[in-house]
């Protein structure tokens, strides 16, 4: 039988290189028992192919209690739990229950002169199925599952009938051990365990030989029992290897500014409609030298803090840190005869100061530019991180620690100055150096530990053009979204959480003339004012107190609004339009006193939505609501019923003025554009096409031109932005808010040039001037590249 001549190759009879067990230690936590095996001074591949180690791991989970996470430990970690850990007790168990029939009765005490053949064969068979359980129960299973007892032929004698019974019963209830087993333990080639410096931890090519001459079979247990995998300054697991129920999609590479490089592709789950995203950062993939190297200075950095290093200002912090560990790097490697370029010396000194100062394996997912949305769940160490990756929620294969949450929510607490705990188990904050908003909840809000929701700003501000080439909306939306902000119409951005919102808010901003000054209030900053100001746009950022948090310390959203209303007049851009301080707002707007221009996001998913929180929720007086003058609306949408969500403007509709009190909320609004499901985008509605916009005649009558007049001004605006979005499909630069913002003061610059002419403006003139200086500004800044 091949298998029992599978039993008797050497290296399969080699025995731990010490009866004693490997140094392991056991860790126990309010909700978790875990016990770490110390494989660095271990000479064995340290890895579940190894029957060696794999005896000695077995042996180590019998003699202590049930545990809920194994860890490998050496240069790099392998965790097993949940469904991994359940199979390696398994496993042991099937070795621990056999090994009851080690002294079991197969002899007896016939003189029939074949009864030794038969006695030597049977002993032979339960001994190597015994003794093959506690370091390949795969062969002991496989044994026991071809042994079929009822064609075992039993001699014509009379004494050998109790015998063979006595034998069957035994092989039945080994049989019945394992087949206890939820394992499918079908043996198949698997790599050599010839053992080398260079080889531990590490993988052979399947259906090699070992150092005997001999081809490998066995079960492969590193394929189906998949750990997660961490180098040990980590605490962060990922899973290396994609599961079995997924196909390939893509894959592509995301670098950071110092060329750290994260290894991201995306796999199709077979058994659900979601994705897989999964992210490989460099140091998981590390040569163990460097792995080392790495460590070693990780150690001198967390010994060497110098006092008055404040690790509150995560900017200079990092800096230091990367200096310093750029000296350490070179100094260590010197020691140990490692060489290093000098791309190597700036990518792991990065590497220090992600596991030091940042945010470890998170740093990475957040700079991945297809991102928009991270989210963790409590409790994070069984549930893997959630991204949303192109309007499309994934799940990952990162799993974070308890460890990585508490020490980011204590970063987080320093660097925002907020306080959080029972009393207070919500923070809201802004991390500027990941250009991210953060929520986090704690107990007793979450039960289960901490929860974190990561919601990525642009890393430049949003234009009309790019969310036109985004999808997002028409070129005639956006033109007639610049006509209403230039007319300073006071405008509510309403959607759901993540609609994109605050996107298109920052875009209509970018069409307000400069010329005019701007005064934000938000609680948690999204909106790109540094931006804005460097482009030369006259913006002031005022910071309310959260609505959530609601601390003493912050200055409550109704004084920051009274403290705007006192700032001259300016147009009024309100982060998010959501508590008491709304009735003020509409007191200022109603008497005119409110600027400009009034902006604001609020939450809803419908114009109705949007009236009836204002003014039944919030207590808005429906005559004040009257003083806004149109609703844009933002909707995730799922284009063609399709898994993946688009970010769509869904509706622009005006407040009319004939209503009373109790007007039905459909009364009230007149859509000027709604959304066509057939076109997947913004169509116009009788009332834009024929010039019946109330709104629209507002502003023509304030600027003294025709209601024709302000259709064609809209239109030609629809144009440029056209002109420039196609420019930017082309090279995306040309989309960016340096371009734009030019190309909106050129504009701008014709139009007052035409205000003057007696027949008033031409339109398409403004237009051919307009676009041939575009034009000219493309072609010379392609001759620039």
């Amino acid at each position: 039988m091949k298998l029992l001549s599978y039993l008797h190759n050497p290296i399969r009879k080699r025995k731990a290189e010490s009866e004693n067990l490997c140094q392991y230690k056991v860790r126990q936590t309010k909700n978790q028992r875990t016990i770490q095996i110390n494989c660095s001074q271990c000479s064995r591949t340290s890895t579940l192919n190894d029957p060696v180690c794999r005896e000695m791991i077995f042996n180590i989970i019998l003699t202590e209690p049930i545990s809920n996470r194994l860890i490998l430990s050496y240069l790099y970690e392998r965790d097993y739990e949940g469904k991994e850990l359940a199979t390696l007790y398994e496993l042991a168990k099937l070795g621990d229950g056999l090994a009851n029939y080690n002294n079991v009765q197969i002899t007896c005490n016939s003189s029939h002169r074949e009864c030794g053949n038969c006695i030597s064969y049977r002993k032979e068979l339960v001994s190597n199925i015994i003794s093959s359980s506690k370091s390949e129960p795969s062969i002991s299973y496989k044994l026991l599952k071809e042994t079929n007892i009822e064609k075992i032929e039993i001699p014509d004698h009379p004494e050998c009938s109790g015998c063979t019974a006595n034998f069957h019963s035994i092989i039945k209830e080994m049989q019945e051990i394992a087949s206890e087993l939820n394992i499918d333990l079908t043996c198949e080639i698997v790599y050599d365990h010839k053992i080398d410096a260079d080889s531990k931890g590490s993988k052979g090519s399947k259906g090699s030989i070992d150092s005997y001459g001999n081809d490998q079979m066995g079960y492969d247990y590193e394929k189906h029992i998949k750990p997660h995998v961490r180098p040990a300054f980590s605490t962060s697991r990922i899973y290396t290897e994609p599961p079995e129920n997924t196909h390939f999609m893509k894959c592509y590479d995301v670098r950071n500014n110092d060329g750290r490089m994260l290894q991201v592709s995306i796999y199709e789950m077979t058994d659900r409609p979601e994705k897989l995203y999964m992210a490989i950062p460099l140091e998981y993939n590390l040569k163990h030298e460097d792995l080392g190297l790495i460590e070693r200075v990780r150690k001198k950095l967390i010994r060497f803090r110098p006092d008055n290093m404040n690790f509150a200002d995560p900017v200079n912090s990092r800096e230091y840190i990367r200096r310093i560990g750029k000296q350490m790097l070179e100094e260590d490697s010197k020691v140990h005869g490692i060489t290093l370029n000098p791309i190597e010396t700036r990518t792991y000194s990065d590497i220090l100061a992600k596991y030091t100062t940042g945010l470890g394996i998170l740093e990475d997912v957040l700079s991945d530019p297809k991102i928009t949305d991270v989210y963790v769940n409590a409790p994070a160490d069984i549930n893997p991180i959630h991204v949303v990756v192109d309007g499309e929620e994934c799940i990952t294969n990162i799993f974070l620690s308890q460890d990585d949450l508490d020490s980011m929510v204590s970063r987080f607490r320093a660097i925002s100055g907020r306080p959080f705990g029972e009393a207070t188990p919500v923070l809201e904050m802004e991390l500027e150096e990941f250009g991210v908003r953060v929520s986090v909840i704690g107990d007793p809000l979450s039960a289960n530990g901490l929860a974190y929701a990561f919601r990525k700003h642009a890393r430049t501000p949003w234009t009309l053009p790019k969310l036109i080439n985004t999808g997002s909306i028409s070129p005639l939306t956006a033109g007639l979204l610049s006509f209403l902000m230039d007319g300073e119409a006071s405008i509510l951005v309403a959607g759901d959480v993540g609609a994109g919102k605050t996107s298109l808010l920052s875009a209509m901003m970018m069409e307000i003339p400069q010329k005019y000054r701007i005064l934000t209030i938000e609680d948690t900053r999204e909106i790109p004012i540094e931006d804005l100001q460097k482009l030369g746009w006259k913006i002031q950022g005022m910071s309310s107190r959260s609505s959530i948090l609601n601390t003493s310390i912050e200055v409550s959203p109704d004084i920051a609004l009274r403290a705007a209303l006192r700032l001259g007049n300016s147009s009024l851009v309100i982060g998010e339009v959501r508590g008491p301080e709304v009735k003020v707002l509409y007191e200022a707007m109603q008497v005119g006193t409110a600027g400009n221009s009034v902006l604001g996001t609020i939450h809803g998913a419908s114009t109705r939505a949007v009236y009836e929180r204002i003014v039944h929720t919030l207590g808005v007086p429906p005559a004040s609501f009257k003083s806004t003058d149109a609703v844009v609306v933002c909707t995730n949408t799922r284009v063609g019923g399709g898994m993946s969500k688009k970010r769509r403007l869904t509706q622009i509709s005006e407040v009319t003025t004939g209503w009373d009190d109790d007007a039905d909320p459909d009364e009230i609004f007149a859509e000027i554009m709604r959304y066509s499901a057939a076109d997947d985008s913004l169509i116009p509605t009788d009332i834009l096409d024929r010039g019946q916009s109330e709104l629209i005649g507002k502003i023509a009558r304030k600027w003294g031109i025709s209601i024709d007049d302000a259709s064609l001004n809209i239109r030609i605006r629809a144009k440029i932005k056209q002109k420039i979005a196609h420019a930017g499909s082309l090279d995306a630069r040309l989309v960016e808010a340096d371009v734009v913002s030019k190309a909106n003061n050129i504009f701008w610059l014709h139009m007052d040039m035409e205000k003057n002419n007696a027949g008033g403006p031409d339109y398409e003139r403004v237009y051919e001037k307009w676009n041939s200086w575009f034009d000219n500004f493309t072609s010379h800044t392609f001759r620039q590249e």
